[in-house]
């Protein structure tokens, strides 16, 4: 046509009519869709394809991370039960009333730390734990422990809050070691014995107080937590220092008073 044209042989008009203007914008808007749908299209549905299999492989293995990270959680529940269960063992074969009581000890220290693992085990949440309905089964497990010699109540003040496995730990040996204090040395006596745990999140959010109370006989106001060769004393000392706080002895309350301030501690703030 174009050497026709040149040749005078045939005369093209390079020209689209104004009546079919809008319908050849509009053919070559989809011709040209079509191009690039063409040429783009197989390369955006491999890519699409690539994320949607990425994507359900990223999933399968956080999955499977979940399920191990659970498993290891049962399996130290439940070496932590066996450690539990050969000191019960020991205590039985001994004749010694003081041995019997430190290894009643040690073995509430034990069960306090596998009850958290067996929470995380049972929850969703495999790194935080509902602290309240933690310190309800302490507290329930240490009560019996004790014995039905003595009638004591625990009364809880939590709020529905959740912690981290590095703060959950060192604060629940704590409170073990509150409440199996005021157990062995505050209620000698058969009394209507009380115990108050109250625990409140300050304003900015990383502060936290907790207030441990009973109405016991209490001890002597010269026993320092710091100095005294109380192994029980000692550890709410150094306990509330791993959690980057201080504990103090309320001596104007009848019985025995903790006032402790700590902070929530992560993993990588954590020191044994």
């Amino acid at each position: 046509m174009y050497l026709l044209s040149e040749m005078g042989v045939y005369r093209s008009i390079n020209e689209v009519p104004d009546s079919s203007k809008e319908l050849f914008s509009l053919l070559s808007l989809l011709f040209s869709v079509y191009i690039l749908g063409g040429v783009f299209g197989k390369d955006l549905l491999k890519a699409h394809h690539s994320m949607i299999t990425s994507k359900t492989h990223i999933e399968e293995r956080i999955e499977e991370k979940e399920v191990l990270l659970r498993t290891v959680h049962h399996r130290v529940k439940n070496n932590l039960q066996t450690v539990s269960s050969l000191l019960n063992l020991q205590s039985k074969n001994s004749s010694n009333n003081k041995i019997k009581q430190i290894v009643q000890s040690s073995q509430n220290r034990v069960n306090a730390m596998a009850m958290i693992h067996e929470m995380l085990y049972l929850r969703e949440n495999l790194s935080r734990i509902e602290f309240k309905s933690y310190v309800e089964e302490l507290s329930d497990y240490l009560i019996n422990s004790a014995g039905g010699d003595k009638d004591v109540k625990i009364h809880l003040d939590i709020p529905n809050i959740e912690l981290g496995i590095d703060t959950a730990i060192p604060l629940g040996l704590l409170i073990n070691e509150a409440i199996t204090n005021s157990l062995k040395y505050g209620f000698v006596e058969n009394i209507n014995g009380k115990i108050d745990i109250k625990l409140v999140k300050e304003a900015d959010g990383k502060t936290y107080f907790l207030s441990i109370s009973d109405n016991g006989i209490g001890y002597g106001k010269d026993i320092d937590l710091r100095t005294t060769k109380s192994l029980g004393l000692k550890l709410i000392h150094t306990l509330a220092r791993q959690l980057k706080g201080s504990v103090e002895r309320d001596p104007s309350c009848l019985g025995t008073t903790y006032n402790i301030a700590f902070k929530e501690i992560s993993s990588t703030e954590f020191h044994s």
